[in-house]
């Protein structure tokens, strides 16, 4: 099993327990000790976990509600790069996009520089910001900013919506689960995502593996809003299974 496949499984133990040891986790998995505290040093670090004395806590994912987008950059790095670049080759030339404005879509913008002849439209400040310079038509839409994640909101930004069409929409995703749908730490968003759902042809999510399982305050709505969802390989054979029920394309960054 790759440390990344480990990581996931740990944390998958870890939401069903709440707790666990660093020793149970050693059996569970036939490594040494010395790998385990090695796998919740990095889990840790991006804010899943916390250590205890001989084990780990699972942290509730409500509380990264309040982070900073720069602070949500940080997690899950590569796993988003992976995500954004595998986002970017669905979109072809002449194509317009609508973006959203979490971490996970900043990758995508970042992604999405060099492709030709593509509009991009967005209430992201940093999404935008990242398309400055570059061939890209943006489209930034303008309204009230929240500065903790740079998204700019409010009855105008929603009316623009309520009259764009456009050809796909990246959605970013906070949570989601089979039994609740999607879910984001923000009410601002639950508007404005279905907003911008109902605007394009095909509603595309992206969001790493963890994400799924998780629960956040703010209902979006049910899974059936996504026709694909770009997450990172090894796709969890429970996610998999979830969006192959809910005729979800799964598309392995």
């Amino acid at each position: 099993m790759l440390a990344y496949e480990r990581a996931q499984a740990i944390l998958r133990i870890l939401r069903d327990n709440k707790v666990v040891s660093v020793r149970e986790l050693a059996d569970e998995f036939d490594v040494s000790v010395v790998t385990i505290r090695r796998d919740l040093d990095r889990l840790e670090k991006q804010g899943l976990i916390s250590k205890t004395h001989g084990g780990a806590v699972f942290l509730d994912r409500n509380i990264n509600m309040g982070l900073q987008l720069s602070e949500r950059e940080k997690m899950y790095r590569e796993e988003k790069r992976r995500i954004a670049a595998a986002a970017a080759k669905l979109v072809k030339p002449g194509s317009s996009v609508i973006l959203d404005e979490g971490s996970t879509c900043l990758e995508v913008a970042r992604s999405l520089r060099t492709t030709p002849d593509i509009t991009v439209i967005t209430n992201g400040l940093r999404v935008g910001a990242e398309l400055l310079g570059t061939g890209v038509n943006l489209i930034l839409v303008g309204g009230v900013l929240d500065h903790r994640s740079a998204m700019l909101y409010g009855p105008e930004t929603e009316k623009f919506f309520k009259n764009v069409r456009a050809d796909i929409y990246f959605m970013g995703i906070d949570a989601f689960s089979e039994t609740d749908g999607i879910m984001d730490n923000s009410f601002l968003q639950v508007s404005l995502k279905n907003l911008k759902a109902r605007a394009v042809e095909r509603v595309i999510g992206v969001a790493n593996g963890a994400k799924y399982g998780q629960r956040a305050m703010a209902l979006i709505g049910p899974l059936t809003m996504l026709d694909a969802l770009v997450t990172e390989a090894p796709v969890n054979a429970d996610l998999r299974d979830c969006l192959v029920c809910h005729n979800i394309e799964c598309i392995d960054a």
